[in-house]
C-alpha cells in the first residue's frame, strides 16, 4: 500500500507538465457540509472527497436511471445487476451497498432534499422512486461522515431537486428504444416575484430484454417555492406508482442452451406505491447567523411477488398424502395448512396430487409510514488577533432531529404448481389456494431515531481548514408479532446509541495543490428486517419470512482518508488513498438451496481499502475524464460460511484477507464529450471492471465472474432553440458479460427438460445486450 501511495503522489507531482500554459484559477465547486446545509464551502474544506453531477450532465448522457449514470461517471462506484432491471440495481461504492434488496450490507445513506431516503424497514434504497428529470444536483460524499447519520459507513448520496428558481423552462420529451422502451416526460418551472413552481411527470415502460420482464413507472414531483433576501421555503410533494419485473440470475448452462434472455422461474415482481411531502426552509438572521429546518411525511407500500420452485416433498400414509419438509434430524415433517387443523392432509383438501405441487408463490407486503423533523443552526465568526497567524474564521453548525416510522409487514407462502412440463413452458407458478402455516409472518414495527450533531470548521490564513464534527444517535426498535406471543415470537425491544466523531485537516499548499487528511466514524443500527432474521437454528427467506431473534450488534465504521488535489484552468486531478474498518458488520448467511434463504450474523471485522486516481480536462471543444480505482474489500476475522450450495460443499472456512464477493478489485472509466459545433455534441462512456467472486464464495475457493468492458455512445442535435433530437447506443459492441453471480440448484427445475446437460451450481446476472434509444425534446 505504501508503494501505491507514493505512486499517487508522483502522479500528481508530474501533472503540471500536462497543464503547461494554463492559467491558475481558484477552485469554485462548492458543497454543503450536512444534509440540511445551504451555505457552501469549497471542496477543499469539505470532509473527504465529493463527486458531483448536475442536471445538464444527466440530460446529456441520456441515462434512464440515476444508477446508470453514476455507474459510468463516478469513481469507485459499481453496479451488480442482480434483478436485471435498470431500476433495481445493487449500487456498490467503495465496497458498501445501497440496494432495494434485503440481505445486503447496506452502508450508504441517501438523502433527497435533506430528507433521509433509506427505507425504515431494511435501510434499503428504492431507486425507482427517484424521477431522474427532477434532479438538479447529485453529490456523493466519501467516508464515514457522521454528519450524514445512520448508514453512512462508506459514503452518503445527497440529491437536490429543481425548483422554480433553478429551472425556468417548459419541456416535453419522448423516448423510444429497444425492447419496447417508451418514455414520456413533461416538466415545467418558473417564478414571479417571491414565488416559484416546478412540476415533473414521467411515464416509463419497457418489455425488458429478459423474457417476461416488463416494467412500468409512473413518477411525479411538484415544488412550490418562496424566496426573499432572508428566507427560502420549498414545499415538495412526490408520488410514484411503479411495477417492476426483474427475474434475476439464471444458471450458466441455461444461458447457453436457451439464450441469455431466458429466465429461471417467474414472476419476480415488485410494486411500489409511494408518496412524500416535505417542507424545507433556510432563514438568514444576520450576516453571521442562519438556521435551516425540514419536516416530512412519507408513506410507501411495497408488494413483493415471487414465483419459485419448491423445497417441499411428497409424503404419504396409506391412502393419505401431503407435503413434507426436512426437520432438524433430517426426518420428514408434514406441513400445516393455514386455517386447518394440524393433522389435515393435502388429499383431504384438494384433488391435486402432491407430486404436482412443485412450486411456491411467495408474497410479502410492507406498509411503512414515517415522519420526522430536523433543525440546524449556523454561526459564522471571525476572530482577530494582534498576530495575524492567530486570526481565523469559524463556522459552527449545531443540529438535532427525530425520525419515527410505523411499519406493517406480512408475508405468505402459497403452495403452487410450476409450469415446467416442456422447454416451451414459461416456468411461472399457479397457486392452489393453500398456504404454509410455518411461513406466515405478520409483524408490526415501530422505530424511533433521535440525534444531535455539530460541525466546527476553523479556517486559518485562507489556506488551512480544521474540521471537527460529531453526532450522537439514539435508536429504539420495537417489534410486535401479530401471530404468536411469548417465547418463539418476533416480539422484541432493541435500543442502540453511539457518539461518532470526525476530524479533518485541509491545507491549500498553493494555487494548484491542496492536501486533505480525514478520520471519521459512523454507525448503523440493525434494521428490523435483520433483527427478525438472525437465528441460525431457524433461517428465513427474504423478504418472505422472519424468525425469533437473537440480538445483533450495531455496525461501526472507521475511515481514514488522504487525498492530493491539483487544479488549474481546464484541468483537475485528484489522488486518494482510503481505508475503512467495519466492526460487527452484518452479513447474510445463505442456509438453503435458494440464495434468499438464510440468516444474518455479525462479523468481528471487515475492511475496505483502496486507491483512486481521477482527472478531467477540457481540450478545445472536448471535455473528458478518466478514473481508476483499486479496491481491496476483505474479511478480517475468521468465520464459517454455511453456503450449502457451494460447488465444494457447505461450511467453508473464511480466513482474514479473503475478499468480499461481488467487488471488482480494479475499475477503469473514461467519458468524453465533443461539442462538434453549436448544434451537435457527441459523447462516449467506457467502463472496465475486473473479475470478482460469486456471492456465496466468501472463502475465495472457486472460479470468478470474468472481467468485462463495455462502451456506450450518445449524440445530441439541437435542431433549433426549441427542438433537440438525441440518440444513444448502450453496449455498442454487444459484449456478453456478467455483473453478478451466486449459487443455486437448477436440477430440480431443469434436469428433466435438458436430460443431457449436467447443471452446475453457478447462477449469473447477464448483461443487457446492445440497445438503442432515440428521444425528441421540445422546450417552450
Amino acid at each position: 500500500m505504501k508503494k501505491r501511495i507514493l505512486a499517487c503522489v508522483g502522479f500528481l507531482i508530474t501533472l503540471p507538465v500536462c497543464g503547461q500554459g494554463m492559467d491558475d484559477v481558484e477552485k469554485i465547486s462548492v458543497y454543503g457540509q450536512t444534509p440540511l446545509s445551504t451555505s457552501t464551502v469549497s471542496e477543499y474544506s469539505a470532509f473527504g472527497s465529493v463527486q458531483t453531477i448536475n442536471a445538464q450532465a444527466l440530460s446529456q448522457s441520456q441515462a434512464i436511471s440515476l444508477a446508470e449514470h453514476m455507474k459510468n461517471q463516478l469513481v469507485s462506484l459499481h453496479i451488480n445487476d442482480v434483478q436485471n432491471n435498470p431500476f433495481q440495481p445493487d449500487v456498490q461504492y467503495r465496497g458498501f451497498t445501497a440496494s432495494p434488496l434485503l440481505g445486503l450490507p447496506q452502508g450508504i445513506s441517501v438523502y433527497l432534499n435533506g430528507v433521509r431516503f433509506n427505507e425504515p424497514f431494511g435501510d434499503t434504497v428504492n431507486w425507482d422512486l427517484i424521477p431522474l428529470a427532477a434532479l438538479d444536483t447529485v453529490a456523493l460524499y466519501s467516508g464515514s461522515n457522521p454528519a450524514f447519520g445512520q448508514n453512512t459507513l462508506g459514503g452518503a448520496l445527497a440529491l437536490q431537486t429543481k425548483n422554480g428558481f433553478s429551472y425556468t423552462q417548459n419541456e416535453l420529451e419522448a423516448r423510444f428504444g429497444s425492447f419496447g422502451q417508451q418514455q414520456f416526460t413533461v416538466q415545467s418551472g418558473g417564478n414571479q416575484g417571491n414565488w416559484g413552481y416546478y412540476f415533473v411527470a414521467n411515464n416509463y415502460q419497457e418489455d425488458g430484454w429478459r423474457d417476461h420482464s416488463e416494467s412500468e413507472l409512473q413518477q411525479m414531483l411538484a415544488t412550490l417555492s418562496y424566496a426573499s433576501d432572508v428566507r427560502t421555503i420549498d414545499f415538495t410533494f412526490s408520488a410514484n406508482n411503479n411495477e417492476m419485473l426483474g427475474n434475476g440470475a439464471i444458471p450458466e448452462q441455461l444461458a447457453e442452451l436457451a439464450g441469455r434472455n431466458a429466465i429461471y422461474t417467474q414472476p419476480d415482481k415488485t410494486e411500489t406505491s409511494f408518496q412524500q411531502f416535505s417542507i424545507k426552509t433556510d432563514n438568514v438572521i444576520n450576516e453571521q447567523t442562519s438556521w435551516q429546518a425540514n419536516i416530512y411525511y412519507r408513506q410507501n407500500e411495497i408488494n413483493n411477488i415471487n414465483g419459485d420452485d419448491s423445497d417441499y416433498e411428497e409424503c404419504e400414509s396409506g391412502t393419505l398424502y401431503s407435503l413434507c419438509e426436512e426437520g432438524e434430524d433430517d426426518s420428514l415433517e408434514r406441513v400445516h395448512f393455514v386455517g386447518y387443523d394440524e393433522d389435515v392432509w393435502l388429499s383431504e383438501l384438494s384433488d391435486i396430487d402432491a407430486d404436482e405441487v412443485d412450486g411456491t408463490f411467495n408474497t410479502g407486503f410492507t406498509d411503512s409510514e414515517s415522519y420526522g423533523a430536523a433543525l440546524q443552526w449556523v454561526r459564522l465568526s471571525h476572530f482577530d488577533a494582534s498576530d495575524s497567524l492567530f486570526s481565523f474564521d469559524n463556522e459552527f453548525i449545531f443540529g438535532l432531529g427525530a425520525d419515527q416510522a410505523q411499519i406493517s409487514f406480512t408475508s405468505n407462502t402459497e403452495f403452487a404448481i410450476l409450469h415446467n412440463d416442456s422447454i416451451n413452458d414459461d416456468r411461472s407458478v399457479t397457486g392452489i389456494g393453500l398456504y404454509d402455516t410455518d411461513s406466515r409472518v405478520s409483524l408490526k414495527v415501530k422505530t424511533k431515531q433521535h440525534y444531535l450533531y455539530f460541525l466546527n470548521a476553523i479556517t486559518l490564513a485562507e489556506d488551512f481548514t480544521l474540521n471537527l464534527a460529531g453526532r450522537y444517535n439514539y435508536a429504539d426498535v420495537s417489534m410486535k408479532d401479530q401471530i404468536e406471543s411469548g417465547k418463539g415470537s418476533l416480539n422484541g425491544e432493541h435500543v442502540f446509541h453511539r457518539f461518532n466523531p470526525a476530524i479533518s485537516v485541509n491545507y491549500q499548499l498553493n494555487q494548484q495543490y491542496a492536501v486533505k487528511l480525514s478520520y471519521s466514524e459512523s454507525s448503523r443500527t440493525p434494521s428490523p428486517a435483520e433483527l427478525s432474521c438472525a437465528d441460525e437454528e431457524d433461517p428465513c427467506k427474504l423478504p418472505n419470512a422472519f424468525v425469533a431473534d437473537p440480538p445483533l450488534e450495531q455496525v461501526v465504521a472507521k475511515t481514514t482518508e488522504v487525498s492530493l488535489h491539483y487544479d488549474i484552468t481546464n484541468f483537475s486531478a485528484v489522488a486518494t488513498v482510503f481505508s475503512t474498518l467495519s466492526y460487527q458488520d452484518i452479513i447474510f448467511q445463505q442456509a438453503g438451496e435458494k440464495s434468499n434463504e438464510g440468516y444474518f450474523i455479525n462479523l468481528d471485522k471487515t475492511q475496505r481499502q483502496g486507491v483512486e486516481l481521477a482527472f478531467s480536462k477540457q481540450l478545445g471543444d472536448v471535455d473528458f475524464g478518466v478514473s481508476y480505482n483499486l479496491l481491496k474489500a476483505t474479511f478480517e476475522s475468521p468465520f464459517v460460511s454455511f453456503s450449502p450450495v457451494n460447488p465444494l460443499g457447505p461450511n467453508r472456512e473464511v480466513n482474514p484477507g479473503d475478499e468480499i464477493p461481488g467487488q471488482p478489485k480494479h475499475q477503469f472509466k473514461l467519458h468524453a464529450n465533443w461539442q462538434f459545433n453549436d448544434e451537435i455534441n457527441v459523447g462516449t462512456e467506457f467502463l472496465y471492471a475486473s473479475s470478482s467472486y460469486y456471492r456465496g464464495d466468501e472463502a475465495n475457493e472457486n472460479k470468478k465472474i470474468s472481467a468485462y468492458a463495455v462502451t456506450n455512445i450518445y449524440l445530441n442535435y439541437q435542431i433549433n432553440e426549441q427542438l433537440r433530437l438525441s440518440a444513444k447506443v448502450d453496449n455498442l459492441f454487444d459484449r456478453h458479460f456478467d455483473t453478478f453471480g451466486t449459487y443455486g440448484e437448477a436440477d430440480e427445475v431443469l434436469g428433466e427438460l435438458y436430460p443431457d446437460t449436467e447443471f452446475t451450481e453457478y447462477f449469473v446476472g447477464p448483461s443487457r445486450p446492445r440497445s438503442i434509444s432515440v428521444s425528441v425534446n421540445y422546450q417552450f
